[in-house]
């Protein structure tokens, strides 16, 4: 029997209920004021009794009114502590200045490997040194989102503390809240995951575009890395997205990372992520590499032919063992990554030079690579995807454009794009901000002031020149030409379709300079 009996606090009162209870041999469990009524919680003999000891209780001097209640506010409380704990995703618990267990939830519970036991029990050591509870009490500071590894998960936890402190302001306790790094990131994933690319989204009529496809469909299913081979600008990426969009992974994370145009330490760090103080005081809280933000899903490795043969080694044990180490840690979590790798560079030539790893190359090989042809290979192609972006972009522009010129076809059809697929979509852009009537016009189309590709028979190849070496000598033209018309890398990279490091890391390799010699 549970009662409130708003009353008139004054000495002797519970003395006199104690009294009032006598006679009818109640076992008063507990009693308690709040808000200007006492509240009684007792065991009778029998419930028919009920009435008559509610009646004795209007009686006592002080006693306003006597109402049953379900429970009594301290247990009221409780159970809203308890629901609230139990609702929350993160992971909640307690202790008190002796480091005992006092409030432990579920799913505190399950990230840590407690049981029901432990409550009311010392935490081990090793808990209140990772989850930073010793410091928040000897300290009496917080911490809030820290990233701590955990073996019981073997993954990384971020954890936020709190001191407890009574009136006197002294730390009697800590409260702790703890995350797994995975949930965490998995929400923020979705929160920014891009628009997925499907291959219905790829434009092309061509025979040899449609049974790259059906390749890449194949590939789609299984689990094996896959290698895209291409020149710049043919839609690797794309293919990639394709890939994953089409894959059991599809509802998963898809990262990607251009292996040329990051410095090799950052490369490293961007890859298998740090752990706190691996470099200087300046990068606190560690960092997760991305094999680890991309856990489950897609990893794309651009330009994977620029990296050092040291990263190549690492990246062949990844994926070897699926198991990743952060910079400076000692811990190794298991990751399930699949990755797709995307060169321009011959790999195989690179192996024969000792300039990359002959076990990572034939990682990459297990299917297959899927090999995109240049637009100059597939011209039936030029006029269907210049539709198709003009669409596209009159759309975004709110253009009027109706389609172009035959005299306009022809002459998109007849450049050699260097810059593939990517090129011929600046061009058509920069063609509808030129344009003054309703079709696209030759004049309109600014190829002539670019860089053509020095035709294939004025190059004049030895017989025993393998394939690379004929192809080298064509770039090496390419970029004569180029350095001729330009005074900057970066403006050339912008017509070449290439960053302006990887220009000049081509003028290095062919011994260029600007000026053309």
């Amino acid at each position: 029997m549970r009662l409130c009996m708003p009353c008139t606090d004054r000495p002797g009162l519970l003395l006199d209920i104690s009294q009032a209870l006598v006679n009818w041999e109640c076992n008063i469990v507990s009693v308690e004021m709040d808000k200007g009524a006492l509240y009684l919680e007792c065991h009778i003999a029998f419930e028919e009794q009920k009435p008559q000891i509610m009646k004795k209780l209007q009686q006592v001097n002080g006693i306003h009114e006597v109402i049953e209640v379900t429970d009594i506010p301290s247990k009221e409380r409780a159970n809203q502590l308890e629901t609230v704990l139990t609702f929350i995703q993160d992971g909640v618990l307690a202790v008190n200045a002796l480091s005992i267990l006092k409030q432990c939830n579920k799913v505190a519970a399950n990230i840590l490997k407690l049981k029901e036991t432990s409550l009311e029990q010392p935490l081990s050591a090793y808990l209140l040194d990772r989850l930073l509870i010793a410091r928040t009490l000897r300290e009496g500071g917080s911490f809030r989102n820290r990233e701590v590894f955990l073996e019981s998960i073997g993954s990384y936890c971020v954890v936020s503390t709190r001191p407890l402190r009574n009136e006197r302001h002294e730390v009697v306790g800590a409260v702790v809240m703890i995350r797994d790094s995975r949930d965490v990131r998995g929400l923020v994933q979705k929160m920014m995951a891009a628009t997925p690319v499907t291959f219905k989204d790829i434009a092309f009529i061509s025979p040899v575009m449609e049974k790259i496809i059906e390749q890449a469909r194949r590939y789609a299913v299984g689990s094996a890395v896959v290698l895209i081979c291409g020149e710049t600008g043919t839609g690797k990426e794309l293919f990639a997205r394709a890939l994953h969009s089409a894959s059991p992974r599809a509802g998963m994370t898809f990262l990607s990372v251009n292996c040329a145009t990051i410095p090799e330490p950052l490369l490293e760090s961007e890859l298998f992520g740090y752990e706190e103080r691996s470099f200087s005081n300046i990068l606190r809280g560690g960092k997760p590499g991305l094999f680890e933000l991309a856990n489950g899903g897609t990893l794309f490795l651009d330009e994977i032919g620029e990296m050092s043969i040291q990263l190549q080694t690492k990246l062949l044990r990844v994926l070897q063992e699926r198991r990743v180490r952060r910079l400076g840690s000692s811990h190794e979590l298991t990751v399930d990554v699949r990755v797709v790798a995307a060169t321009y560079r011959d790999l195989e030539e690179l192996v024969k030079r000792q300039l990359f790893r002959k076990e990572l190359y034939y990682r990459l090989n297990v299917v297959p690579p899927l090999c995109l042809p240049p637009l100059r290979n597939r011209v039936e192609d030029i006029p269907f995807l210049a539709e198709h972006f003009l669409k596209r972009l009159i759309a975004n522009l709110n253009h009027s454009a109706r389609g172009f010129s035959s005299e306009a076809i022809e002459k998109l059809q007849t450049y050699s794009w260097p810059g593939n697929v990517r090129e011929l979509e600046n061009v058509i852009e920069q063609a509808i901000h030129l344009m003054d009537g309703m079709e696209i016009q030759p004049e309109h189309i600014q190829i002539d002031k670019k860089t053509s590709l020095v035709k294939l028979d004025q190059n004049q190849f030895e017989p025993y020149q393998t394939l690379a070496e004929q192809l080298g000598e064509i770039e090496r033209n390419i970029l004569r030409e180029t350095m001729k018309k330009f005074r900057s890398s970066r403006e050339a990279g912008a017509v070449l379709g290439l960053s302006h490091t990887a220009v000049l890391r081509k003028l290095k390799k062919h011994g260029l300079r600007f000026g053309g010699y």
